[in-house]
């Protein structure tokens, strides 16, 4: 299938590394103009845009903690001078503190939900308004199978996942008589840094569950993505999609 998404603009947050990295790359090859947000890792995000723009694509990056209010802010008005419109986001932007509950800290607790539901609630809002003024846009969230299949330890991660999903779903309702189609997609175990500790720990157990027999791999879930941010996925919307290999049904 080939998709086209040329003059484009997107946003991925968290878009430096793992599936944010992947979700950047592919939706650049495709045509679009990419927003490439980052909170700590701005070596990698500097890479990523020198990359793509030796590729002969346009990139660009910006700092932001999504989970600030004001940060959030001056990352779209960024947007906004320099490329005037916002026709795709990508909220990829996640954080893990895994925790036995009775041992987790209302930190703990707050900050996973902060940045993996809280996050998405201000970069929606400021998206909603820049793709209202053109009556079209793309907004795909990244949850988890976290939000739907329980795991020891993750219960801020897959609650606020799992808020997601509805935020996902009641965003698709108010939006999408504005043109604008909202989904979300479930990774399930990808082979990234964030995943890391839990397949040392746990891998050949996990394994065993993956109907394919393999971990995932963050392209695994960009294809996904780029598929939702083009106008093949142009009625559907409020959908949670997992990419897992089979993980959530086993």
């Amino acid at each position: 299938m080939n998709i086209d998404i040329t003059n484009k603009v997107a946003l991925v947050t968290g878009g430096a590394r793992g599936i944010g990295r992947e979700c950047s790359l592919l939706l650049s090859k495709a045509g679009a103009k990419v927003v490439i947000n980052y909170s700590r890792a701005k070596e990698k995000a500097e890479d990523l845009r020198d990359d793509i723009i030796r590729d002969g694509k346009e990139a660009d990056i910006f700092k932001a903690d999504i989970s600030k209010p004001d940060e959030v802010e001056k990352l779209f008005e960024h947007i906004k001078k320099s490329f005037g419109r916002l026709d795709i986001l990508v909220n990829n932007a996640g954080i893990i503190k895994d925790n036995l509950l009775l041992a987790m800290s209302l930190a703990e607790w707050d900050k996973v939900h902060d940045v993996n539901l809280r996050g998405a609630f201000l970069c929606i809002k400021q998206a909603g308004e820049m793709m209202m003024a053109n009556h079209s846009g793309k907004i795909i969230n990244i949850s988890s199978i976290g939000a739907i299949k329980g795991g020891r330890g993750q219960t801020n991660y897959a609650s606020a996942k799992g808020g997601l999903l509805s935020f996902t779903r009641a965003c698709a309702v108010e939006l999408g008589a504005k043109g604008i189609q909202v989904n979300a997609v479930l990774p399930g175990m990808i082979m990234t840094a964030m995943s890391e500790r839990v397949r040392k720990r746990a891998g050949a157990e996990i394994l065993e569950r993956i109907p394919m027999g393999r971990y995932g791999e963050p392209s695994d879930v960009a294809n996904l993505v780029l598929f939702l941010a083009s106008d093949k996925a142009d009625y559907i919307t409020g959908q949670a999609i997992p990419v897992d290999g089979g993980l959530s049904i086993s």
